[in-house]
């Protein structure tokens, strides 16, 4: 059998190597099409078929190969996400601090605290000397000063409406306590002990 080639040493048109209908031995495999003797459990590979499992968030079922019965827990990242920073397992966890501050500001305790705190500082900041001019306690909408709990709710709940564990900041002083409320504890308790020696020890633990 002679075998043409052109000049760039390919199959030339019409060569029996050329046309692939014609070239013996192909497999089905390689043609894209599986042995159907080798489907299901007649595969080797074959481990059971999928099973069934349920998210442990939202409880949806989930299929998967036995290989990801014990790995496999959620149906998808929404899932993974409220599983890993919900909760203690949140990097910012900060103690189990009350979810709905709005609503603990409605109340009539707070107000009442948060009045109680202004008229002892004299809506004055007790950290640079601002004379508050506008506040909530007043029924104004905004307020240029805020009631500041020394010990943060995340540490100690039962000290959100002593009057002992409050002090009365501007909004610039405020913001600088945000998120290290735990640093100015004995600056806000020290400053408290100059003007006001006959609270209670023991509020103020």
């Amino acid at each position: 059998m002679t075998i043409i080639r052109n000049n760039r040493g390919q199959f030339a048109k019409g060569c029996k190597f050329w046309l692939n209908k014609k070239r013996p031995n192909i497999s089905l495999l390689q043609k894209g099409k599986p042995k159907l003797y080798m489907k299901g459990k007649n595969n080797p590979r074959w481990s059971g078929g999928m099973y069934k499992k349920h998210c442990i968030i939202c409880g949806k079922d989930i299929f998967t190969h036995k290989s990801g019965l014990k790995r496999k827990r959620f149906c998808s990242r929404a899932c993974v996400n409220k599983y890993l920073f919900t909760g203690n397992k949140n990097v910012n966890w900060k103690g189990g601090i009350i979810k709905d501050r709005k609503k603990l500001k409605e109340t009539e305790g707070y107000k009442k605290w948060r009045l109680k705190v202004y008229q002892r500082d004299r809506f004055t900041c007790r950290w640079c000397g601002h004379r508050g001019k506008k506040s909530k306690a007043h029924g104004d909408k905004e307020s240029d000063i805020h009631a500041h709990h020394i010990i943060p709710l995340s540490i100690n709940i039962k000290l959100c409406l002593k009057e002992g564990n409050g002090i009365t900041l501007c909004v610039k002083c405020h913001r600088k306590t945000y998120d290290n409320e735990l640093k100015f504890v004995k600056v806000f308790k020290e400053i408290l002990r100059d003007y006001t020696p006959n609270i209670p020890k023991g509020i103020m633990i």
